[in-house]
């Protein structure tokens, strides 16, 4: 029999601080521009590019699936060395379910932090509460 799943409720609170300053990212955008692979400090392969005169609405990107599903993968062959690239499923490895457990104590830790913080906001706005 398997367990409940088990929800958190999150608890909103709204406090009004003074502002620390202002964040600006500054991400240049390439216009007209081409994706690429690599293989060590080969020439760069190109694999995909934009196109001006067509998806003028679109904002351009590239998206790999590969599915659970066996023998799914996708390849890069460079054109001079003949080296190949291969993105591709298997069944998971003691080296993944190793980076698995790794990340699911990640995510812990971050959510003990989170609570931790959230804590603290509730103790700081109880203290600073206007009556």
């Amino acid at each position: 029999m398997a367990k409940a799943k088990k929800t958190k409720k999150v608890k909103e609170v709204e406090v009004q601080s003074q502002p620390l300053g202002q964040i600006t990212l500054n991400q240049k955008r390439h216009e007209d521009c081409e994706w690429v692979f690599q293989f060590d400090e080969d020439e760069p392969q190109v694999f995909a590019w934009t196109d001006p005169e067509m998806n003028k609405d679109e904002n351009p990107k590239i998206i790999f699936e590969i599915t659970n599903i066996e023998n799914s993968y996708i390849s890069f062959a460079h054109a001079k060395s003949g080296k190949k690239f291969k993105l591709f499923v298997r069944e998971i490895s003691e080296e993944g379910k190793l980076m698995r457990e790794q990340q699911r104590e990640a995510i812990k830790n971050y959510q003990k932090d989170l609570e931790n913080i959230e804590q603290k906001i509730d103790e700081y706005a109880s203290e600073n509460k206007k009556d």
